[in-house]
């Protein structure tokens, strides 16, 4: 009797395809950057209390510490504004209030150009393109002339 049910078992084996192992597949869990992983990295707070140029200079350290940490356009509202204080922290105060009056989205874009427009604005901009345009060695080095051109050119449209 037991040959017999062993030699069914071995037909049914036989006759059903083999179930193929599934590979494993691990799911790394999505990790959230937290503000203190953003601190490590001591970017500086912001008063509003800044020429147009330490302004864009602020701007652009953050969403180089934001690339660095791969942050979603969520951390990158919420780092950024937690770094403002004094003058800059009731002035976005004031602009959220404004965004939720018209009934727009509090986005980092949306930060990002309200802060260029109050504290980088149109003006700025095209006083460092007209900068740029007149750009003249003189009594540079080389290496001078060379890092302002490059620090200049970013602004030339």
């Amino acid at each position: 009797m037991d040959d017999i049910a062993e030699a069914i078992h071995l037909m049914v084996d036989a006759v059903q395809p083999p179930v193929a192992a599934q590979p494993r597949t691990t799911i790394a869990p999505i990790r959230v950057p937290t503000v203190e992983e953003f601190l490590c990295h001591k970017p500086a707070e912001f008063t509003g209390k800044a020429s147009p140029d330490e302004a864009d200079a602020w701007l652009r350290k953050c969403e180089k510490i934001f690339r660095v940490m791969n942050c979603e356009d969520e951390q990158k509202l919420l780092f950024a504004t937690y770094l403002l204080n004094e003058d800059a922290k009731y002035w976005w105060i004031g602009m959220q209030q404004q965004i939720e009056t018209r009934e727009e989205s509090t986005t980092w874009a949306n930060f990002r150009t309200r802060f260029l427009e109050k504290y980088f604005p149109d003006t700025a901009r095209q006083d460092r393109e007209t900068e740029f345009l007149a750009l003249q060695q003189r009594d540079m080095s080389v290496q001078e002339y060379v890092n302002k051109f490059e620090h200049l050119a970013r602004y030339s449209s």
